[in-house]
C-alpha cells in the first residue's frame, strides 16, 4: 500500500475510546485520534485482499484491539514515559504494536511475526505512517532469541495470544534484559496458567511480578496482564528449536 484510503476520515464515534483511554490514564491527543483512524482505514483495506482479522468494524477495533493494547500500560506505565525498548512477539497484523506506537511514539518498538504477509502489512503501515521508531521483524521466536541483536535486549517483551503461559515463557523471556519485564495478555485462564509456570519460570530466570486484572478499569474485557520480571539470566539453551516448546512445554 503506498497510499491512505480517501475513508480515512469518514466520522467514527469515538465516545469509548476516549472513554477507555481516560479509564487507562491515557492522555489522548487529536494527532492520535487521527492515526488509530488512518490504521483502521489501511487495515480495513488490506483486511478485504488478504484477511488479516475478523474483528474488523470500527467499534469493535477500538475495545478488542485499541484499548485491549493500550491496557498494557496497567502493568507497566513507564511505557507512557515512551523510553522503553519493546518487542511485540507474533504481533500479526501489528496488535499491539502498532496501536501503542501511534499513542507512545517516543518507544522503540520491533513487531515480530514468522507470518511474511502480516510483517508485509506491519511494514506498509510504518511507511505509510511514517512511525520512525518502529521496525519489523520476520522469523520465529526461537530462533531469533539466539541473534544478538534480539538477545536480551528488551526492556519490556509483550505477546497477546500466542501461547499457554509455560510455552509463552520460554518464546519471550531470552529477548528480555535483565530487570525488564514480559508482560503476557492473557484472559480468563491467566491464573490456571501461572499455576503451570513454576519449572519454566525457574529455568528461564523469570519472576512472576503480578496479575492484572483490565477489567477493573476497562468493564468489557476480559484480559489480565500476566507481569514477569527477568531476575536472572535465560540460559544460552533456551528457546529450543522451533516447534520443541510447543511439544514439550517446561511443566
Amino acid at each position: 500500500m503506498s497510499f491512505i484510503p480517501a475513508n480515512h476520515k469518514t466520522p467514527r464515534d469515538l465516545k469509548a475510546l476516549k472513554a477507555g483511554c481516560k479509564a487507562l490514564g491515557i492522555k489522548l491527543e487529536e494527532t492520535a485520534i487521527s492515526d488509530l483512524i488512518t490504521f483502521h482505514a489501511l487495515l480495513d483495506k488490506a483486511n478485504s485482499q488478504m484477511n488479516l482479522t475478523k474483528i474488523i468494524s470500527w467499534a469493535d477495533v477500538v475495545t478488542r484491539h485499541y484499548l485491549d493494547s493500550l491496557s498494557i500500560v496497567l502493568s507497566v506505565p513507564s511505557v507512557m514515559d515512551e523510553k522503553e525498548d519493546i518487542i511485540d512477539i507474533g504481533s500479526g497484523f501489528g496488535v499491539p504494536g502498532i496501536p501503542l506506537t501511534l499513542i507512545f511514539p517516543g518507544n522503540k518498538m520491533v513487531m515480530l511475526d514468522s507470518v511474511g504477509k502480516k510483517i508485509n502489512f506491519i511494514k506498509s503501515i510504518v511507511d505509510t505512517m511514517g512511525l520512525a521508531n518502529a521496525e519489523t521483524a520476520l522469523g520465529r521466536a526461537e530462533e531469533l532469541a539466539k541473534k544478538k541483536e534480539h538477545r536480551q535486549t528488551y526492556s519490556v517483551v509483550l505477546s497477546r495470544a500466542v501461547a499457554a503461559l509455560p510455552v509463552l515463557l520460554e518464546l519471550t523471556l531470552p529477548f528480555c534484559r535483565l530487570g525488564g519485564v514480559v508482560v503476557a495478555m492473557k484472559g480468563r485462564r491467566a491464573l490456571s496458567e501461572v499455576n503451570d509456570s513454576e519449572k519454566a519460570l525457574e529455568l528461564l530466570g523469570g519472576e512472576i511480578e503480578e496479575v492484572v486484572d483490565v477489567k477493573r478499569k476497562l468493564p468489557f474485557s476480559s484480559g489480565q496482564l500476566v507481569l514477569v520480571r527477568k531476575v536472572s539470566e535465560t540460559p544460552e539453551m533456551f528457546p529450543r528449536k522451533a516447534g520443541i516448546p510447543q511439544k514439550r512445554p517446561l511443566y
